[in-house]
């Protein structure tokens, strides 16, 4: 798997993902963009990450879509919307097969009167987009095959303290539907991702 991205980062303990793209802090200003780091920051005071929990130390690949223009290209030269980034782990057990996720983050306004309306209009907007990158790494470059991951959709919304954010939009039909469709794909909607082990990851909440 490492051969299809460039600039992976392999962490075995605890990381951070963060999209600083919304961010409009006056005192620090970081890079435009998406952070993985297994430190935490101060700023995370300010501008929460998605919290990736790995008490067991099992090593997980990581890949900024950033860094990976070509993997968010389709064949006829357009750009396909994709998630932030995805993280790929090795498998604890030589019976178990390896988690595969695709990770959104999205920003949303905390202190605006309709709270619940953005945080579905951010899942909605997080949904299109994971739907069109597996499908353009399942179908046109070859990486996402059924059966040879475990696949997860992680949907992160770190400026909303409320999750789990499923509770919000999604029917138990409609997450069937999905993994039908997908693969096998769960979806996970929290800001804090247990790493169970090589083979499974859910949310905290």
């Amino acid at each position: 798997m490492e051969r299809f991205f460039h600039n992976q980062l392999v962490f075995t303990s605890s990381f951070f993902i963060s999209d600083y793209t919304n961010y409009r802090g006056k005192e620090q200003t970081p890079a435009k963009g998406v952070d993985i780091i297994d430190e935490a920051l101060p700023i995370f005071e300010e501008w929460p990450p998605l919290y990736i929990v790995n008490p067991h130390g099992v090593p997980v690949l990581t890949a900024n879509m950033e860094n990976n223009p070509a993997m968010c290209k389709r064949t006829n030269g357009t750009k396909c919307k994709q998630c932030e980034c995805l993280c790929i782990s090795k498998a604890s057990d030589i019976d178990d097969i390896p988690w595969f996720a695709l990770v959104e983050l999205k920003c949303c306004d905390n202190s605006s009167r309709d709270v619940e309306r953005n945080i579905e209009s951010n899942l909605q907007s997080a949904i299109f987009k994971l739907k069109e990158h597996h499908q353009l790494l399942r179908d046109e470059k070859g990486i996402i095959e059924k059966g040879k991951h475990r696949f997860y959709w992680v949907i992160s919304i770190p400026t909303i303290n409320k999750p789990p954010f499923s509770s919000f939009l999604w029917t138990q039909d409609y997450l069937l539907a999905i993994s039908e469709q997908y693969d096998g794909a769960r979806i996970i909607a929290d800001n804090e991702i247990l790493i169970v082990d090589g083979s499974q990851i859910k949310g905290t909440h």
